[in-house]
């Protein structure tokens, strides 16, 4: 996943690249893949940020998104993936929705 932050952001920008390479290290965080599209392609990306609680995933940042608005050529055919994608990021909001 990407971290929300430049470590030219930090004050001690020494210290901060020695806690974030410490974190890399130990596979806690992973730098950010610069990302490209090829000429005349058109690419889209959805983010968003989720804290791993123990009562389940918890959506913090990210615009709401709804798939009818899009169409691809391409299609998804593992299962499991489908199911997987289809699945919410913040599913508590959703069990308190349909509980009221």
């Amino acid at each position: 996943g990407t971290m929300p932050f430049n470590l030219r952001n930090f004050e001690e920008e020494k210290k901060a690249k020695m806690g974030v390479t410490e974190c890399v290290n130990h596979n806690l965080i992973e730098p950010f893949k610069v990302l490209f599209e090829k000429a005349n392609e058109i690419v889209a990306q959805f983010k968003f940020t989720v804290l791993l609680m123990a009562n389940g995933p918890h959506r913090i940042t990210g615009l709401p998104f709804d798939m009818g608005l899009y169409e691809s050529e391409l299609t998804i055919n593992d299962p499991e993936l489908k199911i997987l994608l289809s699945s919410s990021v913040n599913p508590n909001v959703i069990e308190k929705e349909e509980e009221d």
